[in-house]
C-alpha cells in the first residue's frame, strides 16, 4: 500500500470517529407542535417559554409572580393538584399526578425566577416548560404507580431559598425518594448529566433502563463538572437520592441575550427526553427507594447504550490489561522489536505532549485577556472558540511527535509502547483513587495493546502490514469513540477546560502509531535498523 494512501485512509478513519464522536454530543432533532400528544413535544415547550420569558423574572417581582400564576394556571389546566407554597417571603409552584398505588414521590424540579439583567429564557425558562410539557404527556397515560411531583422553585438565582424552603418545610417533601433537576449553564448544547447523588451504582442502572432517554454523560463529566442548581446545592447536601441535568455550552446566561430569539430547540428537546423517560420509568418503578450502591463507573457508546460496571471491577480490569501490557512488552524486547532506550524516551514524548497540550488554552486565552472582560467572557464560552482552542492544541502535539522523530530517531513500536508506559501507571492509579475516570485509560489502553500485539506480531514475522494497519484504525476509531465525547463534553465546560486539553493530549498519546502514519510512516519491520533489546 503507498504511503500516500495509507495516510489518507488513516486520516478518513480518525476524522471519522472525531465526527462520530460530536454527533454523539449533538442533541436530538426538536419534535413539532403535531407530534403525538403522547410524546415531548419542544416546539409545544417553547410556547410557554415565550410566556413565561417575556421579561426578567426577579424573585419577588410582579413578573415572577404573572409567572407563577401562568405556571399554576397551566397545571391546573392539564387537571394535576396543585399547592402554591409562601414561606419567608419566596413563592414556589407545586404540581402532581398523585400515584395509584403508592405515596413515594419523582420530584422533577426547575426554578422559575432569572436575574434581574436577563429575561433567563433557558436559564431557567426551558426547564420549567420541559416540566410542563412533561406533566401534559403524562397526563395522556395511566395514574403512574408513584406519585410524579413537579417543583417550580423560588430564588435559585439568589442562593436556591425556594428549594431550601420546600425541603425544610413542605411536608410532602419527606416522600420524596428521587429528584431530578433541570437547569442551564448555557443556551445550548446537549442536556449533560453533570450531577448524581453520592452512591449512585442504582440510579445509573435506572438510567440504563429508562426508554428513549437520549442519555449523554460519564462518571468522568459527573466527577469532573462543576454544577450550580437546586439539586446539587439543596436537596443532595441532605441526602436526597438524585440526578442533574444541564445545558452548558454557549455560556451566555445572566445576561439579555438569554432570550427566546436565542433558544436552541433541540437542547430543549433533550431536556424533554430525559425528564419524560425518567418521570415516566420512576412514575411506574415498584421499588422507588435507592439501595445506594457504590459510584458507577459509566459511559454512553454511541448515544445508543451505557457500559456501567461497579467501582470492584477497575482493580480486576486493570490487572488484566496490565497483564497483557506486560505480555507485548516482553514479546516486543525478546525479538528486538522494542528497545528499553526507546522506550524510555517515547515516555519522555508523552510527558511533554501533556504539558504542551493546555498551552492553545493558555495563549488564546492570553491574547483575549487584551480585549473587554465581557468579550473575553463570553470568547472561551463559546463553540467556535472551542474549536480554534481545540485545533491548536492538535496542530502544537502533532507538531512535537513529528519534531520528537528528527530529534532522536527511533523506532514506531518504541514511540507507541513508550507513550503507553505513563498510560499503564494512569490507569492504576485512577482505577484504585479515581474510578470514575478510570475508563478513559482502561478501554482505550486495552485497544491499542491488542492492535499492537498484532502489529508486533506480523511485524516480528516480516508479515504483510495490512492486518496491522487495520488493527490500528480499529483501536484508534474506538478509543475516540469511547472518549471523545467526554472530552467533547468537558471541552465546554469553562472551567475544565485545561483539565479536557490534557485528557486530549492523553488521546493523543493512544494514537502516536496512527500519528505517524499520517505523517507518511511507515511499521513494517523494514522501516530503520532496531537496536537490540535492553540497550
Amino acid at each position: 500500500m503507498r504511503k500516500q494512501w495509507i495516510a489518507f485512509l488513516v486520516f478518513i478513519t480518525l476524522a471519522s470517529a472525531a465526527l462520530v464522536s460530536v454527533v454523539q454530543t449533538l442533541p436530538p432533532s426538536p419534535l413539532p407542535a403535531d407530534a403525538s400528544a403522547t410524546e415531548f413535544s419542544a416546539e409545544r415547550a417553547i410556547r410557554h417559554i415565550q410566556v413565561i420569558a417575556a421579561q426578567p423574572r426577579a424573585t419577588r417581582s410582579s413578573a415572577y409572580e404573572a409567572a407563577a400564576d401562568y405556571v399554576l394556571a397551566e397545571l391546573e389546566d392539564m387537571g394535576l393538584e396543585t399547592e402554591t407554597q409562601r414561606s419567608h417571603g419566596f413563592r414556589n409552584t407545586i404540581g402532581w399526578i398523585p400515584g395509584d398505588s403508592s405515596s413515594d414521590i419523582v420530584l422533577l424540579t426547575a426554578h422559575l425566577d432569572s436575574v434581574p439583567m436577563g429575561p433567563g429564557a433557558t436559564d431557567d425558562a426551558s426547564g420549567v416548560a420541559v416540566l410542563l410539557e412533561t406533566a401534559r404527556a403524562m397526563m395522556t397515560d395511566t395514574p403512574p404507580q408513584n406519585t410524579v411531583m413537579f417543583l417550580f422553585t423560588d430564588a435559585e438565582e439568589i442562593g436556591s431559598y425556594g428549594a431550601k424552603e420546600f425541603v425544610d418545610h413542605h411536608p410532602l417533601a419527606r416522600n420524596v425518594r428521587v429528584v431530578i433537576g433541570f437547569d442551564a449553564g448555557g443556551i445550548s448544547g446537549p442536556d449533560v448529566l453533570t450531577a448524581t447523588s453520592a452512591n449512585n451504582g442504582w440510579l445509573i442502572r435506572q438510567l440504563a433502563q429508562a426508554k428513549n432517554s437520549f442519555i449523554w454523560g460519564s462518571s468522568a463529566i459527573n466527577a469532573l463538572a462543576t454544577t450550580y442548581a437546586d439539586y446539587p446545592n439543596i436537596f443532595r447536601p441532605v441526602g436526597f437520592s438524585g440526578y442533574a441535568f444541564s445545558l452548558y455550552w454557549d455560556k451566555r446566561i445572566h445576561t439579555p441575550e438569554d432570550n427566546i430569539e436565542n433558544l436552541n430547540p433541540s437542547s430543549i428537546q433533550h431536556q424533554g427526553y430525559h425528564a419524560l423517560s425518567l418521570a415516566r420509568h420512576f412514575g411506574d418503578l415498584t421499588l422507588l427507594t435507592d439501595p445506594r450502591e457504590p459510584d458507577a463507573v459509566y459511559f454512553s457508546v454511541l448515544g445508543l447504550f451505557i457500559v456501567s460496571y461497579s467501582p470492584a471491577w477497575t482493580i480486576a480490569i486493570a490487572i488484566a490489561v496490565t497483564g497483557i501490557f506486560c505480555g507485548v512488552l516482553a514479546y516486543g524486547l525478546k525479538r528486538r522489536i522494542l528497545s528499553l532506550v526507546g522506550i524510555g524516551y517515547g515516555a519522555f514524548v508523552l510527558l511533554v505532549g501533556l504539558i504542551i497540550a493546555p498551552l492553545s488554552d493558555v495563549v488564546l486565552g492570553t491574547w483575549i485577556s487584551n480585549i473587554t472582560s465581557q468579550v473575553a467572557d463570553r470568547s472561551l464560552k463559546q463553540p467556535l472558540q472551542v474549536v480554534m482552542i481545540v485545533l491548536i492544541m492538535l496542530a502544537l502535539t502533532i507538531l512535537w511527535y513529528y519534531l520528537s522523530r528528527r530529534i532522536k530517531n527511533i523506532s514506531i513500536p518504541d514511540l507507541t509502547m513508550g507513550a503507553l508506559v505513563p498510560m499503564v501507571m494512569a490507569m492504576i492509579g485512577t482505577s484504585i483513587a479515581f474510578p470514575a475516570i478510570s475508563f478513559t485509560f482502561t478501554w482505550p489502553l486495552l485497544f491499542s495493546l491488542l492492535s499492537s500485539a498484532n502489529w508486533f506480531y506480523s511485524y516480528a514475522h516480516q508479515k504483510s502490514s495490512k492486518k496491522a494497519i487495520l488493527g490500528l484504525l480499529f483501536s484508534g476509531a474506538t478509543s475516540i469513540v469511547i472518549v471523545g465525547p467526554s472530552l467533547l463534553l468537558g471541552l465546554f465546560e469553562f472551567d475544565q477546560i485545561r483539565l479536557a486539553l490534557i485528557f486530549l493530549g492523553v488521546l493523543c498519546g493512544f494514537l502516536v502509531p496512527q500519528i505517524q502514519l499520517m505523517m507518511g510512516c511507515t511499521i513494517d519491520n523494514q522501516e530503520q535498523p532496531q537496536v537490540p533489546a535492553g540497550a
